[in-house]
């Protein structure tokens, strides 16, 4: 048996976004699979007002890994990238880091400020606090040219303003050092490839830039080869 690997799911989503594809590729490959939803995430396309914070999604990837014998591998997509980097920048425990298509190391506002730009409609949403809704109007954020993206969207939820404010602030300072892996879409509609290779530099390591990809890489068709390219990496980090 190979070592576990924690999933940790981003704004809007839950569990369910690795359930279909990345968990089953790499139980094949002989791996523990971990995915959880965190607070207020529970329930696939809840419209139901959340307020979490920042530290309440670590916590729960903190009580996630705690219950754990050995450090895992943990992955984590959009904000959950934000959140893993918060979380070893406490000291949690992991053996190596996946960062996909993460939040940058300097926050959300430069990326915030480029989509309201592009897509004003977002204002709106914007001012009564409903991140989902701009989502649900702009799926291509999230999914691209996805021809499956009716089908993902409504399972979308919605997600805490605070914490997305929270997600403005910079990391302070580099997180504890593990072997890491960020990899973004050259087609990502939120976050830039400047603010992938960004990332790779603060951390010290390489960017896996997919060309074409969007901002939900582990629901295009072509997933599995992003799969793959994780599961190659861990073999030979």
């Amino acid at each position: 048996m190979k070592e576990t690997i924690v999933f940790v799911h981003g704004m809007c989503h839950g569990a369910w976004c690795w359930e279909e594809y990345f968990v089953p590729y790499f139980e094949q490959q002989g791996y523990t699979c971990v995915v959880f939803n965190l607070p207020g995430h529970e329930v696939a396309g809840s419209t139901k007002a959340i307020h979490f914070s920042m530290n309440d999604y670590v916590c729960a990837l903190s009580d996630v890994v705690g219950k754990l014998s050995q450090d895992p591998i943990i992955v984590g997509h959009s904000m959950g990238g934000m959140i893993l980097q918060r979380f070893l920048a406490k000291g949690g425990r992991c053996k190596q880091a996946i960062l996909m298509s993460s939040v940058p190391p300097a926050g959300v506002l430069m990326p915030s400020l480029r989509v309201l730009f592009q897509n004003p409609g977002a204002f709106k949403f914007l001012f009564q606090a409903n991140l989902l809704g701009v989502f649900n109007k702009y799926p291509h954020l999230m999914f691209g040219s996805n021809k499956n993206t009716e089908q993902y969207a409504g399972l979308m939820c919605a997600e805490s303003f605070w914490a997305y404010l929270q997600l403005m602030m910079p990391i302070s300072r580099v997180p504890k050092m593990v072997p890491m892996l960020v990899m973004g879409g050259s087609a990502d509609a939120l976050i830039s490839v400047d603010e992938f290779k960004q990332t790779a530099e603060r951390y010290g390591t390489t960017l896996e830039l997919i060309e074409g990809g969007s901002h939900d890489l582990m629901l295009e068709p072509n997933c599995h080869q992003y799969a793959a390219m994780i599961h190659r990496w861990l073999e030979n980090s």
